[in-house]
């Protein structure tokens, strides 16, 4: 049997709010992570992109990952990919390249592959780093030839940081179709989506561990219900068991809705409710606050005093009672592209305004200026060779 710890999305120099103790809860994470990691005596840990959060960390970012690979030497081999935030925009060296004595990336420029000999097993170990929707031919082709590789072992697993059709709330954002995906290995580490989510493909496994932190407001729902961390992949030839970790030091947050005709009720409820965290980090609060004709200046004054101590930082969003009667829209009810056809008109138009609406969500100007340079240039040439 071969253990693998599958981390993915660690995102190392992230500050939240521009908080510093923010990025200070996920150098806490990475820690315990480590200890996790060699309590449960893993051959290999295998991290599936974001392990920074951009090409060019803070130097602490750099410190705690070095920190993190002294407490596991000679314990576990380490493999990575690179995912779309710790990926240089242009032709630069990933922060991972200065720990290439001790780690190895899989897929700098391609699918890429190591066998070790592990517990009388010979294991594959393949990954390709991430490629944009744009290079989604290119990116397949790489993994047809893994996929032949994968045919060849019995236990194998791919490091994948990519967005899957299936497991994607909104139409169209996304860099793989699910029958895109090779079918001969074992596991598949996948990164990128920062909810826990699993499914049964090919020969064995298909696995999203997960952010190891609360990124975003909208997987404190998630977490609530399943926890953050990291995967524990038990492999052998026949078998494959998987089981999820939780940890324990990561920063609690809340989301509360207050209204306004009973404000000062709710108010008092919820930080009587803050009392569950003593003894924990102080939590982050998202707080709506609902009704009509609402006085946002007390709304406000009344937050910051009455939890003033009592949690790390809040966000408000006040509804006024008539803005409720919009359709409030559900994941999976918008795609982007048809919305975009039908507004535009023009097909070409279309295709490049969807193109600019997927990297520049994800705050990838220089990637978008390429975008833009390239359509137009197709369109100058288009009108000259019309004279």
């Amino acid at each position: 049997m071969v253990r693998v710890a599958h981390i993915a999305d660690t995102h190392l120099g992230f500050r939240q709010y521009n908080l510093d103790e923010r990025e200070h809860d996920l150098y806490d994470v990475m820690d315990e992570i480590a200890e996790r990691i060699l309590e449960e005596r893993v051959d290999i840990v295998i991290h599936s992109g974001d392990l920074f959060d951009s090409p060019r960390p803070p130097a602490q970012a750099y410190y705690v990952f070095k920190r993190f690979l002294t407490r596991i030497e000679g314990k576990v081999k380490f493999f990575s990919v690179l995912g779309d935030h710790d990926t240089p925009k242009r032709r630069g060296m990933p922060p991972q390249k200065l720990f290439d004595d001790e780690i190895r990336i899989l897929g700098l420029t391609g699918g890429d592959h190591q066998v070790l000999r592990l517990n009388g097993r010979d294991v594959l170990i393949a990954g390709v780093s991430h490629f944009s929707r744009r290079y989604r031919e290119m990116l397949m082709e790489e993994l047809k030839k893994l996929d032949a590789l994968a045919a060849n072992y019995q236990v194998s697993l791919i490091a994948l940081h990519q967005a899957v059709d299936r497991f994607l709330p909104f139409e169209e954002v996304f860099e793989l179709r699910l029958d895109d995906l090779p079918r001969n290995f074992k596991y598949y580490a996948m990164g990128h989506l920062h909810s826990r989510t699993r499914a049964s493909f090919g020969r064995g496994e298909l696995a999203y561990s997960g952010s190891t932190e609360i990124m975003r407001s909208d997987e404190i729902s998630d977490w609530e219900k399943r926890g953050k961390g990291f995967y524990i992949v038990d492999l052998d030839s026949d078998d494959l068991n998987i089981r999820e970790v939780n940890l324990e030091r990561l920063r609690p947050q809340m989301e509360a809705k207050i209204k306004y005709d009973v404000f000062d009720l709710d108010l008092r409820r919820l930080t009587e409710s803050l009392k569950a965290y003593s003894g924990r980090k102080a939590p982050i609060l998202h707080i709506i606050v609902e009704g009509k004709d609402i006085d946002r200046q007390r709304v406000q004054q009344s937050l910051n005093k009455a939890l003033l101590g009592k949690i790390l930082y809040f966000r408000s969003k006040i509804i006024e009672e008539p803005e409720r009667n919009f359709i409030e829209l559900k994941p999976g009810d918008i795609n982007i592209a048809v919305l975009l056809r039908e507004y535009l008109k023009d097909e070409r138009a279309a295709e490049f305004g969807y193109e600019l609406f997927k990297v520049l969500k994800d705050g990838d100007v220089e990637e978008a200026k390429k975008i833009a340079d390239e359509y137009f240039r197709r369109m100058m040439k288009a009108d000259s060779e019309k004279g």
